[in-house]
């Protein structure tokens, strides 16, 4: 399956037809995917977890300090 690059900005005319305001490109599957591979590594996903467990901390004592201020 090919898809269709813009490397400008996509509009819409007054029918609601798509034109590119930049050079159309031709892309293969392949290549989308390695346009598009962008995987989190196991260094960001330690990191993300790192700020998930402080986030629910910080809810988690609000909500004690909350009821016991009650």
């Amino acid at each position: 399956m090919n898809f269709l690059a813009c490397d400008g900005a996509w509009q819409a005319t007054a029918e609601g037809t798509p034109v590119c305001l930049g050079t159309l490109t031709s892309l293969t599957t392949e290549e989308m995917q390695s346009l598009t591979s962008s995987a989190m590594s196991w260094d960001d996903v330690a990191e993300l977890q790192g700020e998930a467990i402080t986030l629910f901390a910080i809810v988690f004592g609000f909500l004690v300090l909350k009821k016991l201020l009650k």
